[in-house]
């Protein structure tokens, strides 16, 4: 089959494309796009529902013979240096994207949910969050919780951050408000990290023998929402030895999740 090259970035459908920059256009489209040929190799691999892929021969042939090895029949589209640098979002575009469908958002059953879960209350930073994903990944959190106020899971920051982890975890939009006091009924030992008054020392603190548990990470600036600090049962902080009053909160639950993971 012959593919299409597209050589103008006034193309149509490479203005369709970058609508996919914003939350807005993702969700009107139902889609979402990955850059580089790491996440286009991961997407592949994890049976996504791809509608395109675009790339630049000249510099991409051989990704696309290792993703057409994974599946044959992958839809392809030819685009000059020029339009893929249109497409990317990045400094250094690397001349291969795919266009996936944002799967059906799931819901939430708490019943099949795993021991550990990972609860992020408005995380705004998308670097953040994608790191906190891809942390729970490795971890072995299989079931991430996004509060209301969170940032898009399909921003292109977020998406770059993961490094397709985002394949492996299972993620929830929810009220947490409606949701904690639910997972609490079901068992499940609810912490925040934070430090206050109450707060204990996650180091000298026996999460896992609760059985069933949820750490909690704020946001950047303000930390857990107080409504969600009330309702949990306990507070960690993480001993400090320097200068630094606090950390970012990507690194606090890489800190947490390896102190607590989740092992079969």
């Amino acid at each position: 089959m012959v593919e299409r090259l597209i050589s103008s970035v006034q193309n149509q459908q490479i203005k369709e494309l970058k609508k996919l920059f914003t939350r807005k256009g993702r969700k009107k489209a139902g889609q979402y796009l990955l850059e580089g040929p790491h996440l286009v190799e991961m997407a592949v691999k994890a049976d996504a529902e791809i509608q395109m892929i675009y790339y630049v021969p000249e510099s991409s042939h051989q990704n696309v013979m290792q993703v057409q090895a994974l599946k044959a029949d992958l839809p392809l589209t030819q685009v000059t240096p020029e339009v893929a640098k249109a497409l990317s979002q990045t400094d250094h575009h690397q001349d291969i994207f795919a266009v996936a469908n944002i799967p059906q958002a799931k819901s939430l059953d708490i019943d099949h949910l795993s021991k550990g879960l990972l609860i992020l209350d408005q995380v705004q930073d998308p670097g953040n969050l994608g790191t906190l994903i891809r942390t729970a990944d490795a971890f072995g959190y299989q079931d991430v919780l996004l509060g209301l106020g969170t940032v898009d899971l399909y921003n292109d920051k977020v998406l770059r951050s993961m490094q397709g982890s985002h394949f492996a975890v299972n993620t929830y939009e929810v009220d947490l408000v409606e949701v904690i006091p639910q997972l609490q009924e079901a068992g499940y030992f609810i912490t925040t990290t934070e430090l206050n008054n109450q707060a204990k020392a996650s180091n000298a603190f026996d999460l896992k023998a609760k059985g069933k548990w949820a750490l909690v990470m704020g946001n950047e600036g303000n930390g857990v929402s107080q409504t969600t600090s009330q309702l949990a049962d306990a507070a960690l902080y993480i001993p400090m030895s320097g200068s630094a009053e606090s950390l970012n909160v990507a690194v606090a639950g890489a800190i947490v999740m390896y102190q607590f993971p989740i092992q079969d």
